[in-house]
């Protein structure tokens, strides 16, 4: 039994040191455009930038990945602009599949920096991301995504972000 026990424990730490050794960790720089709007206003959509870090680690088929953005918001509703840039943290969990692609899902956390005088916008926004990545090699990537937001974007007035982001990065390791 002690044997079968030691056995068990050496096969269980050679199966971690396998999966700590295939972990390949990534780091790198993306930037890109938006459209964003916001659900329940009519409202004309934003074109606004996106870009910052990210890091992950990847795990075979699997990767996590964070990221620290900048992201112009808001749209325009009845004639005027409504802007709202935010600092943003997705949390995403990648899908790998046929050596390129791989799909995209997870929350994200956002903090307003700047927003809109027309309406009183919430600082925290908790919303979702999903998308498609392409690896081009060499360290490029493309992603887009569609980001919806779960929180009301303003004070006393429904209405979540929303937006689809299309962004390339850059890898450094």
């Amino acid at each position: 039994m002690k044997s079968a026990i030691r056995l068990f424990t050496i096969f269980i730490i050679s199966v971690y040191s396998l999966n700590s050794q295939s972990q390949s960790l990534d780091f790198g720089i993306k930037a890109g455009i938006n459209y964003a709007s916001i659900s329940e206003i009519n409202a004309d959509g934003r074109l606004g930038f996106t870009g910052g870090a990210f890091v992950g680690a990847r795990f075979n088929t699997f990767a996590l990945q964070t990221e620290f953005l900048f992201s112009q918001q808001g749209g325009r509703f009845e004639g005027s602009d409504i802007e709202t840039d935010y600092a943003l943290v997705p949390l995403i969990l990648k899908l790998h599949f046929l050596r390129i692609f791989n799909l995209q899902v997870g929350p994200q956390f956002s903090y307003l920096i700047d927003g809109s005088d027309i309406l009183e916008s919430e600082k925290l926004d908790v919303s979702g991301a999903a998308g498609l990545g392409l690896s081009l090699g060499s360290g490029l990537r493309v992603d887009a995504r569609y980001n919806f937001g779960f929180s009301d974007a303003f004070k006393g007035a429904s209405g979540n972000n929303r937006f689809i982001s299309l962004a390339m990065g850059y890898s450094f390791l």
